[in-house]
């Protein structure tokens, strides 16, 4: 029997550093992980603070789906995501 190997290049890469990963299912999901809280919270914004910065949910009709302390997810129309670099954090 003949195993299946996935390339390299589509492999999950490793987060041993807890990076923050933003990870889009269509245009109706976002998780999000590693996050460090919440920063604002409306129907059009969600934004999460990250270790360097901050990560913006932007779109329509969004609510928290879950929340945990490592991960979220954010339901709605979404239009875009939005990573805002903070120079002071690395």
């Amino acid at each position: 029997m003949k195993r299946s190997r996935t390339p390299k290049q589509l492999s999950w890469a490793e987060n041993t550093a807890r990076e923050t990963r933003v990870t889009a299912v269509g245009g109706a999901r976002a998780l999000v992980e590693n996050h460090l809280g919440l920063l604002d919270y409306a129907p059009e914004r969600v934004r999460v603070r990250c270790r360097r910065g901050a990560v913006s949910v932007c779109g329509q009709g969004l609510t928290l789906r879950e929340v945990r302390r490592d991960a979220l997810i954010v339901a709605g129309r979404i239009e875009r995501l939005e990573i805002e670099h903070d120079p002071a954090a690395g």
